[in-house]
């Protein structure tokens, strides 16, 4: 009998990738919770590129969002829009910025613009800046549904012939050999894909591998349901206050996050979570009829330099990590390309920013570190 492929993690990564494993012909295991938790579960969810710097991530959003289409094609309705996404500056500084962004934007073929107060009174009309010295409209952000789209994940696996393991995994290697353990179930597995989100850091600390990760709280803001007030994504560079992002879920619910959504919160408190409220209601009176709801605070993986993390971990090749932040965006794209890698032996051109490789100097560091306090 062929021996699986075990994933770790039941985020939308890891599910990902045990579902296309699966489609491809490689039988796949998936461990993870019974129960949504987690950033894939609590991500504000905007589907987009323009904030991307590196060029390399930046066309790997890209593939992202177009297989974010091809999903729908073949799972059906998964709670995906594509109603854009608005940005307004307020301030000198913050219009600057946004004006670059716009540039660069172009130049990478993105469409992208910007955009006048007067076509932002139209496409928002219950906005109500209080002034405008930069817009934008970019017309290809779309969002998503991270539990939707995750459940339909798991029921086409499962409907596939791949199996769904509820519980945590320990792995141990004995010499070629992998032993992934989950409660008394133990199953021996031709390789081991590593996609737990943020708990990704503790699985490969005990294999010897630290500090690939930083600390990245995620902060959101989310309101009772009410009537529609926006549409699409919106991101305000405020006169005055924190700049925030904002968008308004199926259900009525608005989800306020401060800055990016790559922002680490400095303050994760319900009081500041009630600060950023307040910050849309100024920008969107409309929002004074409703109240803040809950608070989510979430801890992201947020690889050590900001770039994903995909490729087989030096020293333990049957092991293949997958995690990064932005995972709702790159979803699709990083669970095709680690299929081909693994059920078809084809090395992803897109994948070679990414490998863990590019780590290993900090572990021969840290292991010179260890030698010689030891010593």
């Amino acid at each position: 009998m062929t021996k699986p492929i075990v994933v770790v993690g039941s985020g939308i990564i890891g599910t990902a990738v045990a579902w296309q494993l699966q489609a491809c012909g490689a039988g796949a295991v998936l461990v993870g919770d019974a129960e949504p938790r987690g950033a894939s579960y609590f991500s504000f969810a905007s589907l987009s590129r323009f904030d991307e710097p590196l060029s390399e991530v930046y066309a790997l959003k890209g593939l992202g969002m177009s297989n974010w289409r091809k999903w729908e094609r073949e799972l059906g309705d998964i709670g995906l829009r594509w109603d854009g996404e608005i940005r307004w500056a307020e301030t000198p500084e913050a219009a600057h910025t946004l004006d670059e962004k716009i540039a660069r934007a172009s130049k990478r073929g993105s469409s992208a613009r910007a955009i006048s107060r007067d076509e932002l009174a139209r496409r928002l009309p219950s906005s109500k800046p209080a002034q405008v010295l930069a817009a934008s409209f970019e017309p290809e952000v779309g969002q998503a549904n991270p539990r939707k789209a995750v459940a339909k994940l798991r029921e086409a696996l499962v409907d596939a012939g791949g199996t769904l393991l509820v519980g945590h995994a320990s792995l141990r290697c004995e010499g070629d050999t992998i032993l992934v353990h989950v409660g008394k179930r133990e199953v021996e597995a031709a390789s081991v894909v590593v996609a737990g989100g943020a708990e990704t850091a503790g699985l490969l600390k005990k294999l010897g591998w630290e500090a690939l990760m930083r600390p990245s709280p995620g902060l959101l803001a989310i309101t009772e349901p009410t009537a529609p007030v926006l549409t699409g994504t919106v991101y305000v560079s405020s006169v005055d206050g924190p700049a925030i992002h904002l968008r308004q879920l199926a259900d009525g619910r608005v989800v306020i996050g401060e800055r990016s959504q790559e922002y680490a919160a400095s303050q994760p408190t319900i009081s500041h979570a009630l600060e950023l409220f307040r910050q849309a209601q100024k920008s969107f009176p409309m929002l004074s009829a409703t109240r803040v709801d809950q608070f989510t605070l979430e801890w992201r993986p947020m690889p050590r330099d900001g770039m994903p993390i995909v490729g087989p971990l030096p020293g333990f090749p049957a092991i293949y990590v997958a995690t990064s932040h932005s995972g709702v965006t790159l979803a699709p794209a990083i669970a095709e390309l680690v299929a081909r890698e693994l059920v078809d032996g084809q090395a992803a051109a897109e994948l070679s920013a990414f490998r863990p490789a590019r780590f290993a100097g900090g572990q021969k560091v840290l292991a010179r570190e260890v030698e010689t306090a030891l010593n």
